[in-house]
């Protein structure tokens, strides 16, 4: 995806739409709801591919890509930094060796020192290079890669060059930090993941509020145009995706559901202009 530096030029085009923002519903249906809203790139979850094809095949992918004008643009997730490796890294490479996605996103938590986890990362970063696929760590703080000071000292320690963070704007204010925090970590951050929400956590149970009460952008307090004018002075070239998980979604069409974060997405790059 051919992404502007500047962020005023941003269109919901430029964003991956994540597997996330609809939950389990059918291929069909998701692919059309995303291109009816303007996105052009999708997500895929390892879990549900890896038990849709048992039944299925990745031709019969390849058609719904096709039919809807998509491509796939990340993968998640995966768990690379724990003793034992994570089964959902052999669906990821199936996935990678078809699609070529820009992306496999990763999460803690890690097993070990940093210096371990930085190995275990390294390995998978050697590993999907042969796809050209980036492997960007996800910090979330309810795991011991709590924040992009981690993750970002984890890349350091493996030295790829595919191996780079994907920050999630919930996250950085559910660390209690701000954009501002991101400043050291920026030389790392290749993906900016976009929603937005209340500062203060509304449920004490970090996963569960990240599951059930994220918005779309421009319904919350983030600083999202800050956001963007940081990526633009320090990463430029930096990607986007959309994750909003929110539970009142599920009782919405999908078609809604997409177009909002759309809309959302434009109300958000209109105030930089």
């Amino acid at each position: 995806m051919t992404l502007p530096a500047n962020s005023a030029q941003l269109t919901p085009a430029n964003f991956t739409f994540s597997y996330n923002c609809l939950g389990d519903i059918d291929y069909d249906t998701r692919f059309a709801v995303a291109k009816a809203a303007g996105f052009r790139e999708i997500g895929i979850n390892l879990r549900h591919i890896g038990g849709w094809l048992q039944d299925h095949s990745l031709s019969e992918l390849d058609a719904l890509l096709d039919k809807h004008e998509l491509v796939v643009g990340e993968m998640e997730a995966v768990r690379l930094m724990l003793a034992e490796p994570d089964p959902r890294e052999e669906t990821a490479a199936v996935i990678a060796e078809h699609y070529r996605p820009a992306r496999l996103q990763a999460t803690g938590p890690f097993d070990g020192t940093l210096e371990d986890a930085a190995a275990r990362a390294g390995r998978v970063a050697d590993r999907f290079a042969q796809w050209g696929v980036d492997v960007v760590l996800e910090p979330l703080p309810f795991t011991n890669m709590k924040t992009p000071a981690i993750a970002a000292e984890i890349c350091e320690l493996a030295s790829r060059p595919n191996l780079s963070i994907c920050m999630d704007v919930w996250h950085l204010y559910r660390n209690g930090l701000s954009i501002d925090d991101l400043a050291p970590a920026w030389k790392h951050i290749s993906t900016v993941q976009f929603n937005d929400g209340t500062v203060i956590a509304e449920n004490a149970d970090l996963l569960q509020d990240c599951l059930d009460n994220r918005r779309v952008p421009n319904a919350g307090e983030f600083d999202l145009v800050g956001l963007l004018r940081a990526r633009d002075a320090h990463r430029p070239d930096a990607s986007f995706s959309i994750e909003v998980i929110n539970a009142a979604h599920a009782s919405m069409a999908p078609q809604a559901v997409a177009q909002s974060i759309a809309d959302g997405i434009t109300a958000v790059v209109a105030k930089l202009e």
